[in-house]
Parts: C-alpha cells; structure tokens; sequence
C-alpha cells in the first residue's frame, strides 16, 4: 500500500527536516514528536510495541523493560505504521514482528525498513563500515555508535559494508529470511537449512548456546553446484524463540571471482552463438 502523500515524510526527509547529521543526534522521542505522535514507556502484556491514533495524533507505547536499543527500533517501527497509515490506526506489534518480517512486503516489514532507513541512515552508516569484518563482533560495535538491536545492524552492515556477505535468519523449523550484499545478490542462494557442519546446525539443535566463528565448506550454506570446492567465514547467533542469526563473509573471495569468470565465459559463448 502506498502511503499518503499528503503526511508521509521518507526517513532521509524527516532526518533532514530536522538538521539531524550524526548519529547521537537520532533522538526518537525528538523525531516521533515531529511526526505527530507521542512515545510513552510502560509495563505492556502481549506485545512489545503498540500504537494507537486518531486524525492527526498518536501515541506511541513501548514495553519499558527492552533494552534501549530494542526500545529504539520498537518505536522507530511504530513510527513507520504511523507515516504511512495516519488517521484511524492501531497496531500491536510482537517480538517477532522486529527478527522474522524482514522477507515479504507487508505493514511489517515496511515499519521495519521504516525504521531501519530512520535509525540506520545509509549514508550516515557507510562512514563507519570501511572494510570492516562481517562479524558480530563489528555489529554489536556500530549497534553501539547507533544504539539499535542486533538484527537491524546486521542488516545494514551487510548491505552497506564493502565486502561480500550474506545475513540468514533460521527459525526453529524453517528459514525465515535472508539479505545478501550487492556482490552476492543474484549469484548464490542459501539452502534451506544449514548443513550438519554448520554452527546454526548445532545452535538449531541444542547443542550449545555459542560459539567461535569459524570457516565451513561453503556447500553447507549455499545451493551451488561447486560449493563443496569453497570456503566461506561463519558467525551464528542464538536469540530468543530459538532464532539463529547467521553472517556468511566471503573473506576468501575465489568462490565470487569463479563466479564472475563462468557468467562471462557463458556471455561470451551467447554472443558467439548468434552471430554465427
């Protein structure tokens, strides 16, 4: 659904409206406030974030508990419900609304990328991913600088960061989404489970809560004739509900590179074939 043109504002508009250029200037309590809607921190049952609005107002409610960065995305999300569905409005929004809408385009995940485009601007958040390592390790840091969860950051990192990356999302009985970077886009698709050698295989099935990221055969990742001749760096989180977040980076870049060469060969060889 299209937002109404008459109150939207994208996120780079309302940043800019209000002269915002730096991270700690991400006031969300400032920014809700600008867009006609009050954010209030209350004891919630049965959702993490709710909204209810009427004509030109909203308020905004978030469960007082979360962590600030989850607080944060909670109502920068909220917010994207209201931009674009201002009026008459309620929403409830649960946990997994924040991990598990991040695949089709639906209320959630808009709200979603709403409020990502609004906490994690691209351009304010390139300037810190330099050839940084798609690792957790580097996520937890730029969730850090700007205070947002884990699974946002992640996202961003690998779509804005300069190496070759894959973000997967498996749920206890399925894989629920998954986000590659420009140089893999197109060119290799996860499987549908991780294989045994895996660390999400092993953080699936209960056997351990973590682990050290390490280098797996790429052929327990990807659907790829070849895979098994590739290696590809693995970092897998457990969250709540039995959710594994996993960060593929192609540190070694050969599998990519034989990639490129065989689309090229096979261009070649078209080209070849009609005009003879």
């Amino acid at each position: 659904m299209s937002p109404n043109p008459d109150w939207y504002r994208s996120p780079s508009q309302v940043l800019l409206d209000l002269g915002i250029q730096e991270p700690e200037d991400i006031d969300i309590e400032a920014i809700a406030e600008d867009c006609g809607a009050t954010i209030r921190y209350q004891p919630l049952s049965g959702c993490t974030a709710r909204i209810m609005g009427y004509k030109n107002r909203a308020i905004i409610t978030i469960e007082e508990h979360c962590s600030r960065p989850r607080q944060r995305f909670s109502a920068g999300h909220e917010l994207g419900h209201w931009m674009r569905e201002r009026g008459q409005i309620s929403f409830q929004c649960e946990d997994k609304s924040f991990v598990k809408e991040w695949s089709e385009e639906n209320p959630e995940w808009r709200a979603n990328r709403f409020a990502s485009d609004l906490l994690l601007p691209g351009k304010m958040f390139r300037k810190f991913t330099h050839r940084n390592p798609v690792t957790f390790e580097i996520v937890e840091e730029l969730g850090a600088i700007f205070c947002t969860s884990l699974t946002a950051t992640a996202i961003r990192l690998v779509e804005y960061g300069e190496l070759p990356a894959m973000l997967i999302c498996n749920g206890p009985q399925k894989r629920e989404w998954f986000v590659p970077s420009s140089g893999v886009k197109d060119k290799l698709w996860p499987e549908l489970r991780p294989g045994t050698g895996s660390i999400a295989h092993a953080l699936l099935n209960g056997q351990g809560k973590s682990f050290p990221p390490k280098h797996v055969g790429a052929d327990e990742w990807l659907n790829h004739r070849n895979a098994r001749n590739y290696w590809v760096h693995e970092d897998s989180r457990l969250l709540a509900g039995g959710i594994v977040l996993t960060l593929l980076w192609w540190k070694d870049e050969t599998q990519l590179i034989d990639l490129e060469n065989e689309i090229e060969e096979r261009a070649s060889w078209r080209s070849d074939y009609r005009r003879e």
